[in-house]
């Protein structure tokens, strides 16, 4: 069979869902006749199955979505009254200092259990030790970097003799100079 483009593709696989949608038992024989009579399809039987695995594969996969949003959502519940009732302890003028702290705790795990949770599945992104390297690596342009040595200077971070000394020491050696180019600073 010749390739199907991706929007041709759509379509078909629309046609079957909507014909299997009616009759989940329906065999690839049944699916075929119902196809050529409904819609004047005609499909080779690999590429029927095919399309039929496809579509039962999606069908598990937002059960399974499904499924797992529903426990998320009934886990996170549970936990946003924990942490309710934990404030109302932790806001308690009259209760006791180590009941407070404990509360507080709570909260915070409770806070941390839920993040967890949604990171295992899958709904945050975790980039545990990693840095974005062309941002880290990126030279400041020279206006950036004289803004900050002045922020330095003023905020006495940085004594003025010592400025001095690092703005001759960035400087090109007049050796490293190309000829067309005068040494920076002289």
């Amino acid at each position: 069979m010749p390739l199907i483009i991706k929007d041709k593709k759509q379509y078909l696989i629309s046609k079957v869902r909507s014909i299997v949608a009616q009759d989940h038992q329906m065999s690839l024989e049944e699916l075929q006749l119902r196809l050529e009579r409904e819609y004047n399809l005609k499909f080779e039987r690999h590429y029927l199955s095919s399309l039929v695995k496809n579509i039962y594969r999606e069908r598990a996969a937002r059960a399974d979505r499904y499924t797992l949003n529903a426990a998320l959502a009934a886990f996170e519940d549970t936990m946003t009254q924990v942490v309710r009732v934990a404030w109302s302890i932790a806001n308690d003028e009259f209760a006791r200092k180590q009941d407070r702290v404990a509360a507080l705790k709570e909260i915070r795990e409770a806070n941390n259990a839920i993040f967890d949770k949604l990171f295992d599945a899958g709904v945050f992104e975790r980039k545990l030790g990693t840095m974005e390297a062309t941002i880290r690596n990126t030279p400041l342009p020279e206006d950036r970097k004289q803004a900050i040595r002045a922020v330095f200077q003023n905020w006495g971070l940085i004594p003025q003799e010592r400025l001095q000394i690092a703005s001759d020491s960035l400087q090109t050696p007049k050796e490293d100079a190309k000829p067309d180019q005068p040494a920076s600073g002289s």
